[in-house]
């Protein structure tokens, strides 16, 4: 969670990414840039949400 976490701080896509959390209370995937979308796949598919 540290990496993630560390990836998120990292990736330059603060004020997009927080505009875009606020407006998908849910969603299936994260958005193009986001730097997490590996892991979170993972744990959406290990949650078999896939």
């Amino acid at each position: 969670m540290n990496r993630a976490a560390d990836r998120c701080r990292s990736c330059g896509h603060q004020a997009e990414c927080s505009t875009w959390l606020d407006s998908h209370e849910q969603a299936d995937v994260p958005p193009d840039y986001c730097r997490n979308a590996d892991l979170i796949a993972r744990l959406r598919h290990a949650a078999g949400l896939r």
